[in-house]
């Protein structure tokens, strides 16, 4: 097991590495001129050099990026092009929101799907089991931005019951923040569950064909006792690989939803920085979302082998 975290630490360390280095390139390849930007309105070419000097920008881009790789090793993202605040500063205000809409969102998915794909499965080709999987697939198959439009309209606009946009600290007001956060939840973790209920049902249904289900309804248990001492526990192993895809998939529809909904989160600072070419935010914001993704995927194989004992990694 030790030397599987090591080679796998290895191995995102250089994921990492290939990341970082397609976004520096990506943001910095892109149309238009920071530096005439923040030099004004009909700035000269003087006024623009001098810009681009003070901010390090008529370097070769392989040395700044090298530059930022030596910060990042020493714990520094770097500064803000734009407002020349410290990177770490700005994630560091906006991480709670997306931490908490993440967090809400999984919560909210495990609770629909869970349920659903045990139902589902433990009943397969009835009527509920196809009512069931319907409610699945439609959640797979919904965009992020489209439910999103549609919860903002019917509970938003019509209703009023929740704030369309924005969001309250959870600290100054947690009534308030629950309830700004109530529809970009929904958006999420609707749209997350349908997949994992898939994924339940499909675990369960496979267990229930296993010989030890059958032997265990030979000896005159009922269905109920044979899926929840000898079914649920199997058919949950699976899960748990799903919720590590879940939450990467959680990640990327955070950045879509806090856009949005104008959520002061990091997804929606990712795609204002990028909007403005502010290349150490972009560049701190996808490294630490990469780095929780492949930790979570890191954890996930790790709880997978100490739930199933027949799992062993060499």
């Amino acid at each position: 097991m030790q030397t599987f975290i090591l080679r796998r630490t290895f191995s995102s360390v250089f994921v990492l590495f290939i990341v970082t280095l397609i976004t520096f390139f990506s943001i910095n390849l892109l149309p238009g001129d920071l530096a005439s930007r923040i030099a004004g309105e009909e700035p000269s070419q003087e006024q623009i050099e001098m810009v681009r000097e003070a901010l390090g920008l008529n370097r070769p881009l392989h040395v700044r990026y090298f530059e930022w790789i030596g910060g990042v090793v020493q714990g520094d993202l770097g500064t803000s092009l734009r407002t020349q605040t410290e990177v770490s500063e700005l994630i560091g205000r906006k991480l709670a929101t997306t931490a908490e809409l993440g967090i809400l969102s999984l919560i909210l998915a495990v609770v629909i799907s869970v349920p659903i794909g045990i139902l589902a499965g433990a009943r397969p080709g009835t009527v509920l089991d196809y009512g069931l999987t319907f409610f699945a697939v439609l959640g797979v198959s919904i965009p992020n931005f489209f439910l999103a439009m549609v919860l903002i309209i019917f509970f938003a606009v019509k209703l009023g019951w929740f704030p369309a946009l924005g969001t309250t600290p959870l600290l100054e007001d947690p009534v308030a923040n629950l309830r700004s956060m109530i529809l970009p939840m929904l958006t999420i973790g609707l749209t997350s569950s349908g997949s994992m209920a898939r994924q339940v049902r499909g675990a369960m249904v496979e267990v229930m064909r296993q010989d030890y289900v059958r032997t265990a309804r030979s000896k005159g248990l009922g269905e109920r006792q044979v899926v929840l001492r000898h079914v649920l526990r199997n058919a949950l192993i699976p899960v748990v690989t799903v919720l590590g895809l879940q939450m990467t998939i959680i990640i990327g529809g955070s950045i879509i939803t806090e856009t949005i909904f104008k959520l002061a989160g990091t997804g929606k600072l990712l795609i204002d920085s990028i909007y403005i070419m502010d290349t150490p935010i972009v560049q701190g914001i996808v490294l630490i979302l990469a780095t929780t993704i492949l930790a979570l995927n890191l954890l996930v194989d790790i709880s997978y082998a100490y739930l199933d004992p027949r799992i062993r990694y060499s």
